[in-house]
């Protein structure tokens, strides 16, 4: 999606469209003050800028562009930023502007969503077995970038929009199509859609670890969308379930992937300092096959990548990494043919500090409305697991 210039004159253009709203012959004095009327969402004004933070939230400016022409308006804020967390550039809404403030957006169109390009059939929203669980969280695979923030709402306290909604938000599919090739998610300047000053102006176009995961668990346990979301922040995700009631947390975690005398199954959900990510198993060999969002490098050396599978392992001979690169090439073979498989360290990989970090493994008795597994999930292999969920279109 292309980024408009942030610093274009507006001056005369606000003031000749403000004069014609609310000074036009013939209007009421209630007319006057309130004023709809469709525009398209350019983003914040001077984002990347010296004082453009959440700490100024109120006087931040917003570009919209209205019959052609660029204006900068402010935005009311209210708690939890109610407009801003609806505001995707490049999207087209319904604005009512008061007093020359927008006060209230409202989308021209409900939202989209796509769907996976290689799975029969995705996850179902609010069946709450293990099997849909790990079927939902391979929709967004090979075809969602990772955004710093992304899945998060614009003051970074929660899931935003795109994590609460039932499907693949169709903005992921745009913002990979439009930059696979060459992106990278942080180069210190605004144009890399880095979250700047507190607040996630891209955080709607892609996933990062703790989003992936947030999002996963909504359309697994939710069947409409806006509903309270479940991202969190990556190093405690896992203890917060177990907060939930939906199975254990635990710290007794080794190098090797043994958690308390068992290995890694399908479903474990593993928090590391700083990051998250979601097992679909161990191998005979040890190693693991997981799903997560991660920056990694793509051919040319630039940090994007995004959700994707991956093997936790010590060398690309092990059964794990052959695992998730077969399934990336098979399944993503436009992702794959930019972004490598990664293989990932078990020293890194089971490794934390302090008592937030750990392992949640899933009690599948459905206990406190978690999950149930009639399939037997948690007892197949990495290997069987893919090939009950990733059946290829013809």
């Amino acid at each position: 999606m292309k980024k408009y210039d942030k610093r274009r004159a507006f001056g005369s253009i606000l003031a000749l469209f403000l004069c014609f709203l609310l000074c036009a012959p013939g209007m009421t004095a209630a007319a006057e003050d309130a004023n709809s009327f469709s525009a398209t969402y350019l983003g914040v004004y001077d984002y990347g800028g010296k004082g453009v933070d959440i700490f100024h939230a109120d006087s931040l400016r917003y570009r919209f562009l209205i019959n052609g022409s660029e204006t900068v308006l402010p935005v009311a804020n209210g708690p939890d930023y109610p407009i801003q967390n609806l505001l995707i550039e490049g999207d087209t809404y319904v604005i009512t502007v008061a007093s020359g403030t927008v006060v209230s957006v409202q989308p021209q169109k409900p939202r989209q969503v796509v769907a996976p390009a290689y799975l029969a059939a995705g996850g179902t929203p609010g069946m709450r077995t293990l099997k849909n669980f790990l079927s939902t969280a391979l929709m967004p695979v090979g075809g969602t970038l990772y955004v710093y923030g992304g899945g998060w709402n614009w003051q970074d306290t929660g899931a935003g929009l795109s994590a609460r909604t039932i499907g693949v938000p169709y903005e992921w599919q745009t913002f990979y199509l439009s930059h696979y090739r060459n992106y990278t998610y942080k180069d210190g300047t605004a144009a890399s859609y880095y979250p700047y000053g507190g607040f996630n102006e891209y955080g709607y176009a892609g996933l990062d670890c703790s989003g992936y995961l947030g999002w996963t668990l909504y359309n697994t346990f939710e069947t409409a969308g806006g509903r309270e979301g479940y991202v969190t922040k990556s190093t405690s995700f896992a203890k917060s379930l177990a907060g939930r009631g939906w199975g254990t947390f635990t710290q007794n975690v080794s190098l090797t992937g043994a958690v308390c005398g068992a290995s890694m199954r399908p479903g474990d959900i593993m928090s590391m300092n700083g990051h998250v990510w979601l097992s679909l198993g161990t191998c005979s060999d040890g190693s693991v096959l997981i799903a997560h969002s991660i920056p990694s490098k793509n051919i040319y050396g630039q940090q994007g990548g995004g959700v994707q599978l991956s093997a936790v392992g010590r060398s690309t001979d092990c059964e794990a990494y052959r695992l998730a690169d077969a399934y990336m090439s098979a399944h993503c073979p436009v992702w794959h043919s930019y972004y490598p498989t990664q293989l990932v360290s078990p020293g890194a990989y089971f490794a934390f500090s302090g008592n937030e970090a750990g392992a949640f493994l899933w009690d599948v008795s459905g206990a406190g409305g978690g999950l149930t597994d009639p399939d037997g999930i948690r007892n197949m292999t990495p290997k069987e697991v893919l090939a009950m969920l990733a059946v290829k279109k013809n």
